[in-house]
């Protein structure tokens, strides 16, 4: 798989609560000619490190130091957020849904993300504030950077002690994990260190990275053998407990889950269901780099890759072969029930089913439209029409196709039609995989501002100067859109994307989604 996928080099190992099971290390710390990665060469995990963001903020829970149910208002006073669904949300968003990505959040800064790295955490989650939530808090699961850096702020400033010194203090060092580090400035330094391998060739990936708790940690494949022995026996390394059982517990356990869900995000880690027990995991690519560790405590088995990759085949293609193996030792996962004796059949011509009809997502977006007689969801991706046979559950509408698959509706929000779940009922992935509704093809024309035609055209994303993307902007049905995302107008020359992004033509330079946008003709001279 290594070989497939072109990875210069990486450590894999298979644990039990009390062994190693295995430990491999393949290839060269850069590329060939280099040194030889062993097992104490660090490589960056990116987005595991959220796990261990986690874990410190259950750290200061158990110290009294911070509450994880308080509003953050409390922990960080002049701090502010933007919103369309309601006033001061701040007031709102509380540790437990930055830290399992309910708070609404987007997933990127205008200061220090994955496009910009400029190195500055401070200057960073200031910038959050210049940002707009996604969603009312609470409404559902979004992934962001975001929410993760700031609970390491607010651990940052209530403890006296950067980030990274008070992870080392009370998780690293307590777990026996010596080799881990946070600290570029000593990273940089470190000679047994793997260099990230970008998947342009064109592209050296920079060393420091601006979302420390987000995704700043170092670490080898020694250390995380402890760390995947401290989760799998239950809070407890080295013969002592670090972590409460019942923090532990809400750790590894679905937060604002529904009945029956069984796939999901806990705090810092993924809970997915695998064979008659459960599975943790977390991923994390970027930056050159791609890593994964998996964990299933009721089995005491843990597994983990490192690679100095951006490539994420290999990273899931063990995913799937562990899950698998599992599934073969210890039998197929259950599927749940779908539950449709109990539910009263709708006719397509329902008016709730005509009410969600449309397009949910952009590019790669779920519709629900006619073709010929037949009612179905076209999955884009997939280039698929599935038809679509509706229900009403105790009156929340419910849309059945294939064997294993339905789709189900999140409440209005704002002025709009609540976002699309896509529900595999092998996974009970319910709030997971989610789309927000776009446009309808049977919607009425918009206003069709004259003032708009001066926005149509070509557009580069630039980033350091650099040309990182591009989009157009059209005027369709009397909307504005960039792309296939049709945007409401917030003030003259200010709209937001359907999925809530900003696009903001006054400001100098324009911005779509926090990063500047360049007009095409203008570059150009034209």
């Amino acid at each position: 798989m290594l070989a497939q996928a072109s990875v210069p080099g990486a450590a894999i190992a298979v644990v039990d609560g009390k062994r190693v099971v295995s430990i491999q290390v393949f290839g060269h710390t850069d590329g060939a000619g280099s040194s030889l990665v062993d097992t104490n060469t660090i490589f960056s995990i990116q987005s595991m490190s959220k796990s261990f963001a986690a874990l410190a903020v259950l750290m200061a829970v158990q110290d009294g130091l911070i509450d994880l149910d308080a509003p953050i208002k409390e922990y960080l006073p002049g701090f502010t957020v933007k919103s369309l669904y309601e006033m001061n949300p701040e007031n709102s968003i509380t540790l437990r849904h930055l830290v399992s990505h309910w708070a609404g959040l987007v997933q990127e800064s205008p200061y220090s993300n994955n496009n910009d790295d400029r190195y500055d955490f401070d200057k960073h989650i200031q910038s959050i504030a210049d940002t707009w939530l996604r969603y009312p808090v609470g409404y559902c699961y979004k992934y962001s950077n975001l929410g993760i850096d700031l609970a390491g702020y607010i651990i940052q400033v209530h403890s006296g002690n950067s980030f990274g010194l008070y992870v080392k203090d009370k998780v690293l060092h307590p777990i026996g994990m010596t080799n881990s580090l946070y600290e570029m400035d000593s990273i940089e330094h470190v000679d047994n260190r793997g260099l990230g391998h970008s998947a342009n060739p064109n592209r050296t990936p920079p060393l420091r990275i601006p979302m420390i708790p987000a995704g700043g940690l170092y670490t080898d494949i020694t250390d995380m053998i402890k760390y995947l022995q401290f989760h799998i026996n239950e809070g407890v390394a080295n013969g002592h407990r670090i972590l409460r059982q019942d923090l532990l517990e809400q750790m590894h356990s679905i937060q604002f889950s529904c009945s029956g869900q069984r796939f999901g995000y806990c705090l810092g880690l993924i809970r997915e269901p695998v064979s008659n027990s459960y599975g943790l995991y977390h991923a994390g690519a970027g930056y050159g780099f791609s890593s994964i560790m998996m964990m299933f405590p009721e089995y005491k088995l843990g597994v983990v890759l490192l690679t100095n990759s951006e490539d994420e085949s290999t990273i899931w293609g063990l995913h799937q072969l562990v899950t698998e193996s599992i599934c073969a030792e210890y039998g197929e996962t259950p599927v749940a029930e779908s539950g449709v004796e109990r539910m009263i059949k709708l006719d397509s011509r329902d008016l709730r089913v005509e009410a969600v009809m449309g397009r949910y997502g952009d590019e790669y977006a779920y519709v629900i439209e006619t073709v010929g007689d037949t009612l179905g969801l076209r999955i884009t991706s997939q280039n698929r029409f599935y038809p679509l046979t509706f229900y009403d559950d105790g009156g929340q509408l419910v849309g059945m196709f294939g064997a294993f698959s339905e789709i189900r509706f999140l409440p209005r929000y704002g002025n709009r039609p609540g976002s699309m779940m896509l529900i595999d009922r092998r996974m009970s992935n319910a709030y997971f995989n989610i789309k927000d509704f776009n446009y309808s093809p049977k919607a009425p024309p918009g206003p069709n501002k004259p003032e708009w035609l001066q926005y149509v055209g070509e557009y580069d994303q630039v980033v350091n100067g650099e040309t990182i993307g591009s989009f157009n902007v059209t005027v369709r049905n009397g909307y504005l859109y960039t792309a296939e995302c049709k945007c409401t107008e917030y003030k003259p020359g200010v709209f937001f994307t359907y999925d809530g992004d900003l696009i903001d033509f006054t400001s100098d330079p324009p911005t779509a989604g926090y990063i500047q946008i360049r007009r095409k003709d203008v570059e150009s001279g034209l």
